[in-house]
C-alpha cells in the first residue's frame, strides 16, 4: 500500500512538470534595466523566471536598420545579466534596444519584444563662444516604476574621477566654465522613482574635445604703414591664418596712447593669404600729420583680440629760403618696426624729375630730423624742389621670411620764385655781349615768350625757347637791325603757375 502511494505521487509530480512544459506558456522576464558603462560594454539585467521547465533565455537586439529582433546570444538557467562588449555594439553612436527571452525545454519561447529597454545615448553641442557644452539625451522610460526619472550629469576633468556635476529632471543639460587644454569627459545616470531607485542606468561616455576650441591669433604684425600721396596711406599686415578670425580691424590714432578708431574692416575668407593689404583714405592729411596704425583681430564670436604692433607714419615738411638758397627738411621718425630702422634716406626732384640716389643717409633717430638742401647746384630746374624719406628696417627675421621693411613718407615740394635779369645793351659785331638774352631762373620753359620790337611797334624777334638769344638781325636769319633803342617783352610762368611778365628797353649798338 505504501509503494503505491509513493508511485501514484510520482505520477502525479512527473503529470505536474509534464504538463506546466505542455502548456507552452513561458513566463516574459521582467527587465530591470540596461546601462552603458565608461569603456562602452551594454548590459541587460533581469529578474529570474520562475519556471520548473526553463531551459535558458535569448538574448535580443533591434537592428537599428531594419527594427528587426535579431538574436545575439543566450545566457544560462540561473543568469539574470548579460553583457554585450563594446566591440560588438555601437552604443557610443546609437540607442542600443535590447530584450531577454525565456525558453522551455520543450522550445518554448516568452513573448519577443516585450518589455525591452533602450540605452541612454548622450550626445553633445559644443558652444566655442560661451565655452560651454549643452549635452542631450534620450529619455530612459522603460522602468517598471514608470517614467518619472532623475537624471544625475558626471564630469571627468583631465582624467579624474568623475563627479556630479547637476542633475536634471529634462534631457538636456547645459555645462559650463570649460577651460580650453583641459579634457571633459561625461556620462548620464538615469535614476527611477525622482532617483531613489533602486534601478538605475548610465549613458555613453562622452569626450568634449578642447581643439573644438577658439584658436587664437599666434601672432598679428603690422609690416609696414607708407604714405602713397597727400590722401592715401598704404598698410601691409601678417595674420595667422589659422586662428579663428571673423575680421580685422585697422585702426588710426593722432597718438601713441590712442584714442584708435577705427577706420575699416577687412573680412577673413577661405584660403586668404597672410599678407594682408590695406589703405586708408579716410580724411588722410599726411603732409600735415603723422599717423599711428593698429591691426586688431576679432574672432568668431566678436571677441576683440590682442592687438598688432602700433606703426607710425613718416611726416615730411620743408621750408624754401630764396634768400639763401636752401630748402630745410624737417621730419619725423619711422616707430614700430620688429628691427627697428637701419636708416632714413632722404630724395629730391627737381623740376618733376627724381634724382636716383640719395641726398644723403641719416642712421636711426629718436627725435625729429632737420637737413638742409643747398639748390644752388641746382638752379637749372624751374624753382619746384620735391622731397621724399624712406626709412629702412634692420634685417631681422620676420614670419614668412618676409624681407626687411621700407617705409615712405608723404612728398612735399619747395617752390622758390623766378629770378628776372636784363641786360641794357648789346653789340652783335663787338667781341663781348654780342646776343641779347634774360638771364632768367626758375621760369617753366613750356610757357616761355621773348619779344623784341622795333621803334614802329613791328616784332623783329620771337622765341618761346628759353635758350634761344636775339643776336640783332631780323628773326636771327634776316638782315642786321640798324642801331637803336628796342623794347623787349618777356612772359613765363612760376613752377606754380603764376604769371610773369616784364617790359624794358635795350639798345643795339653796330
Amino acid at each position: 500500500m505504501k509503494k503505491l502511494v509513493i508511485i501514484i505521487l510520482f505520477l502525479a509530480g512527473f503529470v505536474k512538470v509534464q504538463a506546466n512544459c505542455a502548456t507552452g506558456v513561458v513566463p516574459v522576464p521582467v527587465v530591470d534595466y540596461v546601462t552603458v558603462d565608461i569603456a562602452g560594454n551594454v548590459t541587460i539585467c533581469w529578474q529570474p523566471v520562475v519556471d520548473p521547465d526553463l531551459a535558458y533565455y535569448t538574448i535580443f537586439m533591434v537592428n537599428p536598420l531594419t527594427g528587426a529582433n535579431d538574436s545575439i546570444d543566450i545566457s544560462p538557467i540561473g543568469s539574470t545579466c548579460y553583457t554585450l562588449l563594446a566591440a560588438s555594439n555601437n552604443s557610443d553612436n546609437v540607442s542600443i534596444e535590447l530584450g531577454v527571452v525565456a525558453v522551455d525545454n520543450c522550445d518554448n519561447k516568452s513573448a519577443v519584444g516585450v518589455n525591452y529597454h533602450k540605452t541612454i545615448w548622450l550626445d553633445y553641442l559644443f558652444d566655442v563662444c560661451s565655452a560651454s557644452a549643452t549635452l542631450t539625451w534620450n529619455a530612459y522610460t522603460e522602468f517598471t516604476s514608470g517614467t518619472n526619472v532623475l537624471y544625475s550629469i558626471y564630469v571627468s576633468v583631465n582624467g579624474g574621477a568623475y563627479t556630479l556635476a547637476g542633475t536634471s529632471s529634462l534631457t538636456t543639460y547645459s555645462y559650463s566654465g570649460i577651460t580650453q587644454g583641459s579634457t571633459y569627459d561625461f556620462y548620464v545616470e538615469a535614476s527611477e522613482n525622482v532617483g531613489a531607485g533602486p534601478f538605475t542606468s548610465s549613458s555613453n561616455d562622452i569626450n568634449v574635445p578642447t581643439v573644438t576650441f577658439l584658436k587664437i591669433p599666434t601672432f598679428t604684425y603690422l609690416y609696414t604703414a607708407t604714405v602713397t600721396d597727400s590722401l592715401e596711406i598704404a598698410l601691409q599686415f601678417y595674420v595667422d591664418t589659422v586662428a579663428d578670425v571673423s575680421f580685422y580691424d585697422v585702426q588710426r590714432s593722432t597718438s601713441i596712447g590712442g584714442p584708435f578708431a577705427s577706420v575699416g574692416t577687412i573680412t577673413k575668407f577661405a584660403g586668404m593669404s597672410p599678407a594682408v593689404s590695406f589703405t586708408d583714405n579716410a580724411d588722410v592729411n599726411a603732409n600735415e600729420n603723422y599717423y599711428f596704425y593698429q591691426v586688431v583681430p576679432v574672432n568668431i564670436c566678436g571677441t576683440y583680440g590682442a592687438p598688432s604692433n602700433i606703426g607710425r607714419t613718416i611726416n615730411l615738411k620743408v621750408e624754401s629760403d630764396p634768400v639763401n638758397a636752401v630748402n630745410t627738411l624737417r621730419f619725423t621718425q619711422y616707430d614700430g618696426w620688429l628691427g627697428n630702422v637701419e636708416k632714413y634716406e632722404v630724395y629730391r626732384a627737381v623740376a618733376g624729375v627724381w634724382e636716383t640716389s640719395p641726398l644723403t643717409t641719416f642712421s636711426a633717430f629718436t627725435d625729429t630730423m632737420v637737413y638742409v638742401d643747398d639748390i644752388t647746384n641746382a638752379f637749372q630746374g624751374d624753382g619746384e624742389y620735391c622731397y621724399k624719406i624712406i626709412a629702412k628696417e634692420n634685417f631681422v627675421t620676420h614670419v614668412y621670411g618676409t624681407p626687411a621693411a621700407e617705409s615712405y613718407s608723404n612728398e612735399v615740394c619747395a617752390y622758390h620764385q623766378p629770378y628776372l635779369y636784363v641786360p641794357n645793351a648789346f653789340v652783335p659785331s663787338g667781341t663781348f655781349n654780342t646776343e641779347f638774352k634774360p638771364v632768367l631762373t626758375f621760369a617753366d620753359p613750356e610757357n616761355y615768350l621773348f619779344q623784341i620790337y622795333n621803334k614802329w611797334g613791328l616784332v623783329v624777334f620771337e622765341t618761346t625757347d628759353v635758350n634761344e638769344a636775339w643776336n640783332g638781325r631780323i628773326n636771327n636769319t634776316g638782315d642786321m637791325s640798324q642801331s637803336d633803342v628796342y623794347v623787349y617783352l618777356v612772359e613765363f610762368l612760376s613752377a606754380q603757375g603764376n604769371e610773369f611778365s616784364q617790359r624794358g628797353k635795350i639798345t643795339l649798338l653796330n
